[in-house]
Parts: C-alpha cells; sequence; structure tokens
C-alpha cells in the first residue's frame, strides 16, 4: 500500500518563520539607541588647532596680545630635545618646573618636529596641563 505525500505539506514544515527573529533584532536596536550616551566626548583637545591650508600658521595666535611661549620639540640621533624658547628642558620635571613659574595666561605654541612621535607630544601636553596652562596652540609645520 502506497501512502500519498502531499508536497505542500513537505514544504510547509520545513520552512522558517522569521518574523520572532526580526521583533527581537528591532528590539535590541530600540534598547541600544535609547542607552546611548551622546553628551560627553572623549579626547576631544580644548585647544585651537591651526588650519593646514591657512598659509600662515600665525594667524591663529593673532587675536593673543599676551606673552608667547614657544616649546619646540625635536628628536636628534634617537634622543628627544624639547627647548623652551632657547632653553634646552631635560625632563618633563624640569618642564613642568618651568611652567609652574609663569602666569597662567600665557600663550603656549606648540612646534613639533615630524619625526616626533605623538606620545612625547601629548606628554608634553600634559604636562602643560597639569601646570594648569589653558591657551595651547599646535603650529603648523
Amino acid at each position: 500500500m502506497r501512502i500519498k505525500s502531499n508536497k505542500q505539506d513537505y514544504q510547509k514544515s520545513n520552512s522558517i518563520n522569521i518574523t520572532p527573529l526580526i521583533d527581537v533584532i528591532f528590539l535590541l536596536m530600540i534598547f541600544f539607541l535609547m542607552t546611548i550616551n551622546l553628551n560627553i566626548s572623549e579626547g576631544v583637545l580644548e585647544n585651537r588647532l591651526p588650519q593646514a591650508g591657512s598659509g600662515n600658521s600665525t594667524e591663529a595666535v593673532n587675536d593673543y596680545e599676551k606673552v608667547k611661549l614657544r616649546v619646540k620639540m625635536i628628536k636628534d640621533q634617537g634622543q628627544l630635545k624639547i627647548y623652551l624658547q632657547e632653553r634646552i628642558v631635560y625632563s618633563y620635571d624640569d618642564l613642568l618646573y618651568y611652567l609652574n613659574q609663569l602666569p597662567e595666561d600665557i600663550l603656549i605654541i606648540f612646534e613639533p618636529a615630524d619625526n616626533v612621535p605623538y606620545k612625547h607630544v601629548i606628554g608634553v601636553y600634559n604636562i602643560c596641563l597639569k601646570s594648569k596652562k589653558k591657551n595651547i596652540v599646535f603650529s603648523v609645520s
């Protein structure tokens, strides 16, 4: 005796209902959109960076009539050299000592060389912030 098989019954039993899957995906998306925090952005420098195509790098600092202090950073023979005006500074502690003796409203202009790693630029920047200097500008080479 032969049993009749219905092809339609066979096809219906192997199909997957994806409606609950789509519902779960939308619920997860709504959950993550509602829990995201857009108020605070991390890693944003509060100082003005000059425009690369502006032509003259002094245009970014023309609005200050304050004392300007140049901090040059050069990597020479694998060793970092930090110049505070014409004086060479041998460590971050020496730089912090000199910066603490200056007024808080002094304008500090960073001039790092192209071969100086960013970790040293950020280190000097953090020393300036530790000494409570707020007017920090990066020059474009």
